[in-house]
């Protein structure tokens, strides 16, 4: 023995220093062994056998309220029949910590395991799990699996069912990662301690009603989705039962106990239901009851009808339009719903338009149903409190009313103003606004990296898939079409098909290509195939276009059904470079470029017709506003609508917006009324205006922007494209872009996007839409020989770029991907965590997209009086909100601000304010534990990373660079 070290010597009573195995008894050492120390387990030690009855209790509770028809049918057939999922289901719960009856895990406590050592048990202090750097779900994996062979399981259902056990804390290893050999007698113990799991396998199995377990094997092996799922749910439970009073006292521990702790852990707390049953197939006529016949008898209406009614039990369902198409997107998936069995909705919408209407227009869908279903419906965005809906009926009555009606900022409120509130009205669905539930309810409105997070690897990606698979989804896709997200968005459609998981995509015009991988992906799911390359249905080019793809009898199928409507509507397209100069943001320049856009949209727009010009950065919308406002009348009205104002002014604006250019009710009459905005609006807005000005974007965005465009009297109905510079001529050097949009979109999108509107605009025939658009897309991702000869160069070599960079970037994406490129072929989970502990979530936007993700802060103003919010709620002296209502902490987050793009990096160092600690709050004030503090002085200026920055009421957050001033103002 060397210096240093200390041997532990095991006493159990006073005559000797360990009894003979003839003494020992397994079922004593059971009872000692814990699970949870007072810090974990509410107070109090719980024991290991306690522990695992509430885990399995809770899991029974959450089978019946969170698990879909579907998922439980699937399980029962797993399982041998009818109800023998959660027999199943909540033995492999109760062994989830069958890895801590091992020494390496009772050493960790040794102040609180003394009797682990009375009972006749050793262990060594050095080789506990926080030495070890091994932990207790391997070790109870690997030990599981053991067990399971040696009862004679077939090797196919010990390799999936072992990966749940692993991954109950958010790591799933592969096989070789359960043990070094060489390690196991010192973390594992010895005959001992083998004796003692034996016993606590016995024990459980016994108390949950599967004391035959070693005779009824699976029957047949569940999907890889279900298995992630089933983990999602196990995890949920682990964590829920943890938060249970410990039990240390074994003569309270049996199943019925437990089962009443979980009752009455879970009572206070029920989650919302979904549909159960599902809802029946609405038809023709209760569609025209519904008042949406405007849609279900035209071509596009009719065509989603039938594509989804042609699918026995759902598949996925791609809907090309230019124009808003969420109420049809609802519809097919209601259909979906109920030949699938579903139990609720996700609809992933742009993260920006969460808050703006969606919300509203799915509660209405879901109120036409059952009034019920719509208060049963979850806003899971960061901002939730700003939809009217929302926080209506969570703060009734409250000052927070107030911020959301009005533009306020910088205005200092009544001290009082939330006097008397707390935490507002509990409603069906709060319980899943804890952490990372918000998925698992059944109706769920989120921006969709939501779901794509899915396709992750995250510590909860298990609690993500659960909430996902019982439900239809539908998807606003229009964003996340790049490289790097794209890898996402098809990761998740093949985790979604193998579980034949119905999809609704929305999108404003899609390639060939692009349209073939999404049918792909899912078909490639769902038929366990890979390598699957069906690719889209032929078809004559038309658009709208709806495209399905669903399995029948173990075949592929796919339909697709596009619309001819002729020519249609004429959209005159003119463009207008600017400098690269301006393009660069020199202040002289600029100016002279948004002297003259102001100019033309005052002389293009008649009285009473409206506008939308859309740049692709705040700043540029910034310095057009007061050039524009100098250009109009007195009677006219310009509102500023971008990603830099803060998120309470910027809801506001949003409604008055909404309210005034609604799509199917235009305001006519009185002045002029623009909107200058950034990509904001580009979906999920629904606004008709007369005129449209829209930097250059790919030509799918320019359709989505397009969609706004109504078909009035104005003597130019059309488009206005700028925001780029031609270059040299002869096809050399050029274009230019500003950076904004080359980092929005790649420059391959942007050039084909300009050189077909230069085509356009030189022809004078503009574009004929919807006609027009599939040859547009066509060309736009073709080959560089369908372009003019003055851009065929160009176009050739933005293509070859992007072709360079895109490859990089779904290389890059693939690291992060839950499935390694051919592992998806595979019948269980082993090695999903392939190249690194999962990642966490506390920024999943930035997960999602990756490099050069937004920077959203929360600005607060700091005076000689302490701190107060951006919209003027005053905060304790050094910033506490401790004790806070919650309402009034949601007013202080409605100045919620996105950083201008050049102080990304640096916006990513800033932290929370020292008082916001998250170890002293309680309800909403823990949210600001998570924010960026974005400090403002009494003149609303900061200096980050080495530029100037200031807020203004009107304009937003600006960026005055590193020497104070602001391009063309």
């Amino acid at each position: 023995m060397r210096d240093g070290e200390e041997l532990v010597v095991v006493r159990v009573h006073e005559g000797g220093e360990r009894r003979g195995d003839g003494d020992f008894c397994p079922q004593s050492a059971l009872d000692a062994l814990i699970a949870k120390t007072p810090s974990h387990g509410g107070g109090s030690v719980c024991l290991l056998t306690a522990h695992s009855l509430d885990t399995a209790a809770v899991a029974e509770v959450l089978w019946h309220l969170l698990a879909s028809d579907a998922l439980r049918r699937e399980f029962d057939a797993v399982a041998g029949g009818p109800g023998c999922g959660l027999v199943l289901f909540r033995w492999i719960c109760a062994l989830h910590d069958f890895g801590k009856a091992t020494p390496m895990f009772q050493a960790r406590f040794p102040e609180s395991t003394r009797r682990v050592r009375d009972a006749g048990l050793t262990y060594d202090v050095r080789a506990s799990e926080g030495n070890a750097g091994y932990r207790h779900e391997r070790a109870g994996a690997y030990l599981l699996r053991k067990a399971l062979k040696e009862a004679g399981w077939p090797r196919a259902h010990r390799e999936w069912l072992w990966p749940l056990i692993a991954g109950h804390h958010g790591d799933i290893p592969g096989a070789h990662g359960l043990i070094a050999q060489r390690l196991e007698f010192r973390l594992l113990g010895d005959a001992r301690w083998q004796r003692v799991r034996a016993a606590l396998l016995t024990r459980i199995s016994e108390e949950v009603g599967f004391a035959d377990w070693a005779e009824r094997p699976p029957v047949r092996l569940p999907g890889r989705t279900t298995q992630l799922a089933l983990c999602g749910l196990l995890k949920l439970a682990d964590w829920l039962s943890s938060a249970l009073k410990g039990v240390d006292d074994p003569r309270r521990v049996s199943f019925a106990h437990s089962r009443e702790r979980a009752g009455e852990a879970c009572a206070p707390a029920v989650p919302a239901k979904g549909w159960s049953p599902p809802p029946p197939e609405p038809d023709d006529s209760v569609l025209a009851a519904r008042d949406v016949q405007r849609w279900h008898h035209g071509g596009l209406g009719r065509a989603v009808l039938d594509l989804t009614r042609a699918m026995p039990v759902g598949g996925l369902l791609v809907v090309e339009s230019h124009e808003d198409v969420l109420e049809t997107g609802l519809v097919a998936a209601e259909i979906m719903a109920s030949r699938k069995k579903a139990a609720g909705v996700f609809v992933g919408v742009p993260e920006w338009s969460a808050h703006h209407d969606t919300f509203r227009r799915v509660r209405a869908w879901l109120g036409r149903m059952d009034a019920r279903y719509a208060e049963n419906a979850v806003l899971l965005h960061e901002l939730r409190a700003l939809d009217p809906e929302w926080s209506g009926s969570k703060y009734p009555d409250s000052e927070l009313g107030h911020h959301l009606a009005q533009e306020c900022p910088g205005e200092p409120g009544p001290d009082g103003g939330f006097t008397g509130e707390d935490r507002g009205v509990p409603l069906p669905v709060d319980w899943f606004h804890g952490h990372v539930r918000g998925l698992l309810a059944p109706f769920v409105v989120a921006p969709t990296y939501q779901a794509l997070a899915a396709a992750v690897r995250t510590q909860y990606v298990m609690v993500r898939m659960a909430g996902l698979v019982g439900k239809v989804l539908v998807l606003d896709i229009a964003d996340f079409l790049d490289a790097r997200t794209r890898v996402y968005l098809l990761e998740a459609l093949r985790w979604l098909g193998e579980a034949r998981v119905p999809v609704v995509l929305l999108v404003p015009a899609l390639s060939e290509a692009a349209r073939g991988r999404l049918l792909d992906a899912w078909l490639g799911g769902a038929l366990g195939d890979e390598a699957y390359r069906g690719g889209a249905p032929d078809a004559a080019p038309a658009h709208p276009r709806v495209t399905s793809a669903w399995v029948d009898d173990g075949a592929p199928r796919t339909a697709v059904r596009g619309m001819d409507e002729g020519e249609g509507r004429r959209i005159l397209v003119e463009v207008a470079e600017e400098s690269t100069a301006s393009l660069a943001g020199d202040p002289e320049a600029r100016r002279r470029a948004d002297s003259w856009l102001a100019r033309q949209v005052a002389a293009l727009l008649e009285p009473g017709h409206s506008a939308l010009v859309v740049r692709n950065s705040a700043e540029r919308a910034q310095t057009l506003l007061p050039l524009l406002r100098k250009e109009l009348g007195n009677g006219d009205t310009v509102v500023l609508l971008h990603t830099q104002l803060a998120a309470g002014p910027q809801a506001v604006r949003a409604r008055e917006v909404l309210a005034r250019l609604r799509q199917h009710d235009p305001a006519r009459g009185g002045g002029r009324y623009v909107v200058v905005a950034d990509h904001l609006v580009e979906r999920a807005f629904p606004v008709h205006v007369d005129l449209l000005v829209s930097d250059v974007a790919p030509v799918e965005s320019l359709l989505a922007r397009l969609g706004s465009l109504r078909v009035g009297t104005s003597p130019f109905t059309g488009l206005l494209v700028t925001g780029y510079a031609v270059g040299g001529a002869e096809g050399q050097g050029g274009p230019a872009f500003p950076e904004e949009s080359v980092r929005l979109y790649g420059r391959a999108g942007l050039v084909a996007a300009a050189a077909l509107a230069e085509e356009a605009a030189a022809t004078g025939r503009g574009w004929h839409l919807p006609h027009d658009v599939a040859s547009l897309v066509a060309a736009a991702h073709g080959g560089a020989d369908g372009f003019t000869e003055a851009w065929r160069g160009r176009v050739a070599e933005a293509q070859e770029e992007g072709r360079r960079q895109t490859a990089s970037a779904e290389a890059r994406a693939a690291q992060h991907a839950l499935t390694r490129r051919g592992e998806h072929g595979s019948t269980h989970l082993a090695g999903l965590s392939y190249l690194s502990t999962p990642h966490q979530e506390g920024d999943l936007p930035a997960l999602v997209r990756g490099e050069g993700c937004p920077v959203e802060t929360l600005a607060v103003i700091h005076d000689e009086h302490g701190y107060r919010s951006l919209l003027g709620y005053r905060l304790g002296p050094d910033g506490s909100v401790k004790g806070l209502p919650d309402a009034a902490v949601e007013a202080i987050r409605l100045g919620l601000v996105r950083l201008p793009s050049a102080c990304w990096s640096d916006g990513e160092l800033l932290k929370p304010l020292p008082a916001w600690n998250p170890l002293s709050y309680a309800g909403g004030a823990r949210r600001l534990a998570r924010s960026r503090a974005l400090v403002l002085d009494a003149d609303l200026r900061a200096r980050l990373g080495g530029r100037s920055l200031r807020y203004d009421p009107e304009l937003g957050l600006l960026d005055e660079g590193p020497e104070g001033f602001i391009a063309g103002m």
